[in-house]
């Protein structure tokens, strides 16, 4: 399934078809029990559009971007802050950082149009 390839430096998530049913249910679902950290809803989200779109392979880059444009209105519409924010006021989730990085360089606007943000 997910495999590291070295020449490129990255892994690569290979979808051949076939039905395993070797998903841990439990241990998943205590994943997804705790909202706290509201990423794994946006890793989720993420993999689940990719996989419909019919893509057999992809990369964590590929699912990194889609992660971004999943959750940029919620970060920069209704400023949620995906795991909380520090006494410091310092962000330290990555998700956040990236797409807060992306509206600093790109200066885009909250109710950007998904395929706007997804292509910069």
């Amino acid at each position: 399934m997910a495999e590291f390839n070295s020449l490129q430096g990255e892994y690569l998530l290979n979808v051949d078809g076939k039905y395993y049913n070797t998903l841990d249910i439990s241990g998943f679902s205590q994943m997804m029990k705790n909202p706290s950290y509201c990423y794994k809803f946006y890793w989720l989200e993420a993999i689940v559009n990719i996989l419909s779109e019919g893509t057999q392979d992809t990369t964590f880059g590929e699912i990194i971007d889609e992660m971004i444009c999943n959750a940029w209105y919620s970060v920069r519409e209704f400023h949620i802050h995906l795991s909380g924010l520090q006494a410091d006021g310092f962000v330290r989730d990555g998700l956040e950082r990236a797409i807060n990085y992306r509206n600093g360089t790109y200066f885009l606007q909250s109710l950007q149009k998904t395929n706007t943000i997804c292509t910069v």
